[in-house]
């Protein structure tokens, strides 16, 4: 599946965060990211959501056909 636009941010943003933290978990990532996010000015924004479109026509251009099939889980024995 193509990225979204905060897909696309959390990627870049994952880097730095390993690069300056090594060792921190994708729990603490995803906060702060979403944080930052939820921070970031819209002009900041619309370049990531540009970057989604872009991957999201690559992509239907490599899988013309593609529809998106979730899969429904089952349900745990627990």
């Amino acid at each position: 599946r193509p990225v979204n636009c905060f897909l696309a941010y959390r990627l870049e943003k994952q880097k730095l965060i390993t690069t300056v933290c090594p060792g921190v978990n994708h729990r603490e990532i995803s906060k702060a990211v979403a944080r930052w996010w939820s921070e970031e000015p819209e002009y900041e924004k619309e370049k990531y959501r540009q970057l989604a479109e872009l991957d999201k026509q690559r992509h239907k251009e490599k899988y013309p056909n593609y529809k998106y099939c979730p899969k429904k889980k089952r349900p745990s024995n627990a």
